[in-house]
């Protein structure tokens, strides 16, 4: 089928093929407790935890089919070709959109069809909520690497945090972001003069709104008294719903993704700035085309959000040993340096930022909202609540 499906057909869609995928019992030949198994660490695919060592792994990787790998970013294409490199095991890599990575990832296993093998993906709410437990897909975190990776990045797998910021032109301002507080943006002096990625098609967006609202509610409440110098008095439920009604209302120019939002930052005037909101990835972009951008490290309660992203694997691979290996490969300080030459934070201790990577989050991460794993249930729960309320406010 070639008809390009909208955000809201392929969230419809998933939800049906899940729920028929579970029902004819063919999601992946998934196992009586799959989600359990996979929310402890153990697959029920390929070697098992008890038995394993990576030798071990490498060898039976070593006698199944090649594997085709997916992410968002395009540096998974030269992540897998150091892999296929480093241990003669032929991996494709293939650059995929968050929504229809879900997509394939339902499909295929609806199908029985398993193309894809291994996935990163960003909507962590979506995996936890919904192929996990249902047994479309599995998470697997490497035994040899626990010392490495930090408790709250292994159940399930974390293999990185994506740090997405508020970008400003540096050209026309020097040092100093003009904005250095979240509810500025809803200020009436910059309305039409933001730009971000459109949030009905970048769920990541929609679950920072629920996650903010759970757990940093009072922060939101602070920074409006901060800028306006009175407390808060609104109808809606929390803090951050009025932020998002009245920001959605300030006429925000949404774009298809951040790599159209940089240039435009970049481009803006004294006469016509722009406040953008993009991945650290964009600043290599910036670098590589030569236009002026900088984080605005004056924002309050925060600079931007960190994404974490999370490896999963589909559950009826033809290749469990060798989509296992991937992830041990992502998850290694070795495997996630091309991502992290474009910003993405490596979940792994021993993991060093390269110094060729050239928006500086790594330093700045403290002054960014960090992911509560624990509240990821309600973020997929209150997902359509968001959209809803984002779209009648920019209408």
């Amino acid at each position: 089928m070639h008809t390009k499906l909208t955000q809201a057909n392929k969230t419809l869609f998933m939800a049906s093929a899940l729920a028929a995928a579970l029902m004819l019992g063919h999601a992946a030949h998934a196992a009586p407790g799959a989600g359990a198994a996979a929310s402890n660490g153990s697959t029920g695919l390929g070697i098992p935890d008890s038995e394993y060592s990576l030798d071990k792994l490498i060898e039976a990787a070593k006698k199944e089919p090649p594997i085709t790998v997916v992410d968002a970013t395009g540096k998974i294409k030269v992540m897998a070709q150091k892999f296929s490199e480093k241990y003669g095991i032929k991996a494709t890599g293939e650059k995929m959109s968050a929504s229809n990575q879900e997509e394939v990832l339902v499909r295929e296993a609806q199908a029985h069809n398993v193309r894809h093998d291994a996935f990163n993906m960003s909507n962590l709410p979506d995996v936890t909520a919904q192929f996990l437990p249902q047994g479309i897909a599995v998470s697997w975190m490497p035994p040899d690497l626990k010392n490495e990776t930090p408790p709250e990045y292994q159940h399930p797998a974390i293999t990185s945090l994506n740090a997405w910021v508020w970008v400003y032109n540096p050209a026309v301002y020097g040092d100093t972001c003009p904005v250095n507080n979240m509810w500025a943006l809803t200020d009436k002096k910059w309305k039409g003069k933001i730009s971000i990625p459109d949030p009905l098609l970048r769920n990541e967006t929609m679950f920072w709104f629920n996650q903010i609202a759970d757990n940093a509610d009072t922060k939101m409440k602070e920074a409006y008294k901060e800028y306006f110098g009175k407390p808060l008095e609104t109808k809606e439920p929390t803090a951050m719903a009025e932020w998002v009604k009245r920001f959605a209302a300030n006429k925000i120019k949404v774009q298809k993704s951040d790599t159209d939002v940089g240039p435009i930052v970049g481009a803006s005037t004294a006469q016509n700035p722009v406040i953008g909101f993009v991945s650290a990835a964009i600043f290599s972009h910036a670098k590589k085309q030569h236009f002026p951008m900088a984080v605005c490290k004056q924002m309050t309660p925060w600079i931007g959000q960190l994404t974490p992203r999370v490896a999963v694997i589909a559950a009826g691979t033809k290749s469990p040993n060798a989509a296992k290996l991937f992830v041990h490969y992502m998850m290694s300080a070795e495997g996630m340096l091309p991502q992290m030459e474009d910003g993405k934070i490596s979940t792994n201790r021993n993991a060093k930022m390269p110094a060729s990577e050239a928006s500086g989050v790594d330093k700045l991460t403290a002054q960014m909202f960090a992911n509560n794993s624990a509240s990821t249930p309600d973020d997929f729960k209150k997902l359509q609540y968001w959209r809803d309320l984002w779209t009648v406010s920019s209408r």
